[in-house]
């Protein structure tokens, strides 16, 4: 009996992690597909540039008000 309660917990865990899981991210909600799009490009050229840390959310947020 101790196991299948055991058995029922972990089924409800696992279930609860896989939903969190699938749930979108804050910043993912907020922007549309072409901001996304530009602010993955901002994000490749700040990693080729190899710019780190604050300089790279500036650098990012900089490169996303360029039109």
């Amino acid at each position: 009996m101790r196991g299948l309660a055991v058995a029922i917990v972990l089924a409800f865990t696992g279930a609860a992690w896989a939903q969190a899981e699938m749930k979108a991210t804050a910043p993912a909600k907020m922007m549309s597909p072409s901001e996304a799009q530009k602010m993955h490009a901002c994000e490749q050229q700040a990693a080729a540039q190899n710019i780190k840390m604050d300089a790279r959310a500036k650098f990012v947020m900089d490169c996303m008000t360029k039109t």
